[in-house]
């Protein structure tokens, strides 16, 4: 038999209120954006440390065609001084190929190489550029080079007070090489 006073003590059972929980909610929710923010720096981070990696991938990709046409980089630099990725046009190698032709043809190659390994919207470059030539070995020395744009956004304020992001930077990784 139920006495008064038990179910007077039913009563004075009381749970979270009102308020603590959404001070709890606030807590957790100002919690769980910190680490969304951390997640978002993480995923760039890795894109960039992934384009690191494919630009030192592309940098031994020429230098093993600079190998492969050891006469194109005798004599001062020869056919692989100064080139650039950018507007490098088809040659054509069908029959016998001199050695200022197969740079050409590498150049190309590689070219197409930057721009479809990296992403257009980071502007590649890919440069070989004769740093000096080493006269009495009849060889010389180059920088491979492989430019890109990082988007690292920087919190600027303008104007009228909002908040506006820059993407700037730049990614670089420069091999010096000797064929």
């Amino acid at each position: 038999m139920l006495t008064c006073k038990k179910i007077g003590n039913l009563k004075k059972q009381a749970g979270f209120t009102l308020m603590e929980v959404m001070i709890a909610s606030f807590i957790l929710a100002v919690g769980m954006l910190g680490s969304t923010g951390m997640m978002l720096r993480g995923h760039q981070e890795a894109k960039d440390t992934n384009y690191e990696a494919v630009a030192v991938q592309l940098a031994q990709n020429m230098a093993e065609r600079m190998r492969s046409n050891i006469r194109g980089v005798e004599t001062n630099g020869g056919a692989y001084n100064a080139i650039v990725t950018t507007g490098a046009t088809l040659v054509s190698c069908t029959t016998k190929c001199d050695p200022a032709n197969l740079a050409a043809y590498h150049t190309y190659i590689w070219s197409q190489e930057v721009a479809t390994l990296l992403p257009a919207s980071t502007n590649p470059v890919g440069r070989v550029t004769l740093i000096s030539p080493l006269p009495v070995t009849n060889s010389s020395v180059f920088s491979i080079t492989i430019e890109w744009d990082r988007s690292i956004r920087r919190n600027t304020i303008d104007a009228d007070r909002s908040n506006t992001y820059a993407d700037s930077a730049s990614g670089k990784y420069e091999m010096i090489f000797q064929p």
